[in-house]
């Protein structure tokens, strides 16, 4: 069997083989550039987790000195202040601990010193076991991590591929003049575009959070839901309502409430769960007979 009899039959013809060789060399060259980004994108986070430890250590280091008896005066509190506005430039600032910053300058007060702290604490460490996990998956992955950074790199291209053939497909079936008047056809085109975006941000997105759990399993769902309509064209519809309404529930999953509106002591919320006010119960010691002297025990 001759070179061009091969070819004639694996590929069907020299322009297959060309497709083939093009398709082959496009998938290449986006997993070389996807992986030199997220290599990027991992270095860069190092950097930022780096720009906001420096920082933080500086005022916890500060406000150490001063809850521990150190010295105080119009010169250390200025000092001090520079520190916590230089905070509220970390790279990664929480609206947490920023609301903690913000209320330290408003206030002023040296009882919030303790609270400052505490929550400076609090993302110093999240931020240390975040650079550490980073640094172990990059350095010294598991068996099923090295696999995964190895195969990470080839979702854009799969994306991409995806996206062509549902293209492709809905281009076969508009050949016929009475499928441009089909919503159903339509549907399966944005049913399956809708998929393939939440296939490709369900793998890409490397949040492990409470919030990011949520959104990997509305990315699922999304995803999961266009198998009705590549089964049953006329389903394609009902689909497209329900993805929708899925990305719709997103925003209601996912909204953080700040940190004023959350209960606090204090809060007119949590007053109200109280078993009683203060005056009642001073109301009732008071109506309570004391114990005389002729009250046995």
């Amino acid at each position: 069997m001759s070179l061009t009899d091969w070819i004639a039959r694996t590929f069907g013809s020299m322009e297959g083989l060309v497709a083939v060789l093009l398709a082959a060399a496009i998938f290449i060259g986006l997993y070389i550039y996807s992986a030199s980004r997220l290599h990027q994108a991992r270095l860069e986070a190092i950097d930022r987790i780096r720009q906001s430890l420096s920082l933080y250590t500086r005022l916890a280091g500060a406000l150490d000195d001063r809850m521990n008896g150190g010295s105080s005066g119009p010169l250390v509190n200025e000092s001090l202040t520079a520190l916590v506005q230089e905070c509220k430039a970390a790279d990664r600032l929480t609206i947490d601990l920023q609301e903690h910053l913000d209320t330290f300058l408003r206030d002023q007060d040296e009882s919030r010193l303790g609270m400052l702290h505490r929550a400076l604490e609090r993302e110093m460490n999240r931020l240390i076991e975040e650079r550490t996990e980073i640094i172990r998956r990059v350095e010294s992955p598991g068996w099923g991590m090295g696999l995964w950074l190895l195969l990470k790199p080839a979702v854009p291209a799969i994306a991409l591929g995806a996206a062509i053939v549902w293209t492709a497909e809905m281009v076969i079936r508009l050949r016929e003049p009475s499928a441009w008047l089909m919503p159903e056809v339509w549907s399966l085109w944005l049913t399956s575009m809708i998929a393939t975006v939440s296939f490709y941000r369900l793998l890409m997105d490397g949040k492990r959070k409470s919030s990011g759990i949520i959104i990997h399993m509305l990315h699922l769902l999304i995803a999961a839901a266009a198998l009705p309509g590549w089964i049953w064209l006329e389903a394609a519809p009902y689909v497209l309502i329900l993805q929708l309404l899925l990305y719709l529930a997103g925003f209601r999953f996912t909204a953080k409430r700040r940190r004023r509106e959350r209960p606090y002591a204090g809060h007119p919320d949590m007053m109200k769960q109280l078993p009683a006010a203060p005056e009642a119960m001073a109301m009732d010691e008071a109506a309570s007979p004391e114990p005389g002297p002729n009250t046995r025990s």
